[in-house]
């Protein structure tokens, strides 16, 4: 079994997406795992990505095999016995806002879901195959706050970004949420996610907030409007969006979480990390699922970091101290 460098843990998922325009995409690979190992092998490379997660009996073999034919390694991929119903509908709405963790009773006559499936199955120390335990980098998505306790520890001095997901409300009420985000390089929330962390701040605030309560690196995905990154001086920086013609923004955030850790591994400063993971979130809005991210072309991704990272320069002005709590 190949090792790689970096895996993605998380959840893989089988998406129908309804865009804001009204188009209809069913029954696609998907999931947050996914994303975020598309967004690592876009600058990692075939054969240096691992993806980590549970799937039900009846996940079909083919949306397997996009990721295997993508050179994702697929190792730390278990099998449950358990049916489940799906797929996960995703709806949005003009205004950006989006609808999920929806199933329909049509999709199936099992009783569990894909959501209800992945509370049932957190990622646990063990679900890593036994020669992955070098891997310089993992991301952690949308995870039991105790697993992932236990994820950062078993892996300490790994490189280790976490994503709260649809788990952030748990990782607000645990009692160790300290500990969790001490034992990480960086955690990503969405505004959503960080309102659930951080009550009633402005984004800027709950990066501090967060950065108190023990977050080395901490960034909010902000959609179009881009990232907010806080520095462990204080100092934030704002890495805007790539302006590409979207089709499907489902996604985006775990892209932009894979492509964040491997600059990261790659040795890049926050910032270029930020502007490498922003790359690969423009790639993955471009069409349904993770394929134009996994088939972005190596010259595009370069001009793209390049052009980004030319921007960001030029507003380096953004950058500011936080003075207050």
């Amino acid at each position: 079994m190949t090792a790689p460098k970096a895996i993605a843990c998380g959840g893989i998922l089988i998406d129908s997406v309804v865009t804001a325009c009204g188009r209809v995409n069913e029954k696609a690979l998907g999931g947050n795992a996914v994303y975020s190992a598309a967004g690592l092998r876009l600058w990692l490379g075939a054969g240096q990505v691992g993806i980590v997660g549970h799937i039900p009996v009846n996940y079909p073999d083919d949306l397997l095999c996009q990721l295997q034919n993508a050179g994702i390694l697929t190792d730390g991929i278990h099998r449950s016995g358990v049916s489940v119903r799906g797929p996960e509908w995703f709806y949005y709405a003009p205004d950006g806002s989006r609808l999920d963790e929806i199933s329909s009773p049509a999709d199936g006559d099992v009783e569990m879901d894909f959501p209800a499936f992945r509370r049932a199955h957190p990622i646990r120390p063990n679900d890593i195959p036994v020669v992955w335990r070098d891997i310089r980098g993992i991301h952690l998505a949308g995870n039991d706050p105790v697993a992932t306790r236990d994820l950062a520890a078993t892996f300490r001095g790994a490189s280790i970004t976490l994503d709260p997901g649809a788990r952030a409300a748990d990782l607000a009420a645990y009692p160790d949420q300290p500990k969790v985000l001490a034992a990480v390089t960086a955690v990503i929330p969405s505004l959503k996610e960080l309102q659930l962390l951080v009550p009633d701040q402005a984004p800027q605030a709950g990066l501090f907030h967060l950065s108190q309560r023990g977050a080395p690196l901490a960034l909010v995905k902000r959609g179009s409007e881009g990232v907010l990154l806080r520095h462990p001086d204080g100092q934030l920086t704002e890495i805007p969006a790539i302006p590409v013609s979207a089709l499907d923004p489902t996604g985006a955030g775990d892209s932009f979480c894979g492509g964040f850790l491997a600059g990261l591994l790659l040795g890049r400063d926050p910032v270029t990390a930020a502007c490498m993971g922003t790359v690969a979130a423009s790639f993955s809005v471009e069409n349904f699922g993770p394929a134009s991210l996994l088939a972005a072309p190596r010259e595009q991704r370069d001009d793209r970091l390049a052009n980004l990272m030319a921007l960001v320069g030029r507003h380096s002005s953004s950058q500011t101290k936080m003075r207050s709590s």
